[in-house]
């Protein structure tokens, strides 16, 4: 009897002595932390452009324009909120009554640089947050990849990636995240409490993908055909979609027309989720990146 009371002392003993060793361990190295990924397009494929839209109004700004402009979908008109001498506006995203986004100041199309900024949407007014790109915005913090502008020894100047960083909604309290990663990827489907907005097309390599359809998918799986470059016989066949995105009860893509001197114009197109109210709202002559 003995014997085995001394066995289950020291089965306890032995437990005890491990927890304890465990919680040394945790206390030296710190509380470990579970590593977290953030998508930064969560809702939308495409860079050559970036919307929002909040109720009947989107946002929206266009690369080599320096602008972002407000299409009101009742009215049909457009306000310009902001413009620059930069290239433009990406990754938009609206929080309180800010839109924030990456903003490339770089005068031509063979570079870029990118810093985070917020731009108040009644005064036009924008602030700069910090040196970065690739962002995300979590309640009231903002993840993002911080960058430092660096000369190259051949005198160009480039962003050279530091890691993921954090901050407040003013830029405030910038700080390391090892434990949070940023990702990016091309976007097949979008899927929201709406529904669901699939693509398809060609896929030439990992890193390249050419959208030619675009169907809504509604939660009771119901599909309906948004568009289709092959049976538009206003665009060429070669042609692919080049910005998609699924906000609220409204999809907005990016096509082409074909011009009567054998030119493309580019063109932002809204429509319901189920197809109806299709109309163009900005139209623009191809141009680099657009």
């Amino acid at each position: 009897m003995k014997n085995i009371f001394l066995q289950k002392a020291k089965l306890i003993f032995s437990l005890f002595l491990l927890l304890s060793l465990s919680l040394v361990a945790t206390l030296t190295t710190g509380f470990k932390v579970s590593a977290k990924t953030y998508s930064i397009n969560s809702n939308y494929y495409g860079g050559s452009c970036s919307t929002v839209v909040v109720k009947n109004k989107v946002y929206f700004s266009v690369t080599e324009t320096g602008t972002i402009q407000c299409y009101n979908i009742k009215s049909g008109k457009t306000t310009k909120i902001i413009s620059t001498d930069g290239k433009g506006f990406y990754s938009m995203k609206k929080k309180g009554g800010y839109l924030y986004a990456i903003y490339d100041s770089y005068g031509g199309s063979d570079g870029s640089n990118d810093s985070i900024v917020r731009v108040n949407i009644k005064t036009g007014k924008m602030e700069t947050l910090a040196k970065g790109s690739n962002f995300v915005i979590k309640k009231k913090t903002i993840y993002f990849t911080k960058t430092k502008r660096v000369t190259s020894k051949y005198g160009d100047g480039y962003d050279k990636e530091i890691g993921v960083y954090s901050m407040n909604l003013n830029g405030n309290n910038q700080k390391a995240c090892n434990n949070v990663t940023l990702s990016s990827k091309s976007l097949k489907k979008i899927k929201t409490s709406k529904g669901t907005l699939i693509s398809s097309g060609e896929t030439y390599s990992d890193s390249y993908y050419s959208p030619k359809k675009l169907v809504f998918k509604s939660k009771n799986g119901k599909k309906k055909t948004i568009y289709n470059i092959s049976k538009d016989k206003k665009t060429y066949s070669y042609s692919s979609i080049g910005y998609y995105t699924l906000q609220g009860n409204y999809i907005i893509y990016k096509t082409t027309i074909k011009t009567k001197n054998n030119s493309t114009d580019g063109v932002l197109v809204i429509t319901k989720t189920n197809g109806k109210g299709k109309k163009i709202f900005y139209r623009r002559t191809s141009v680099s990146g657009w």
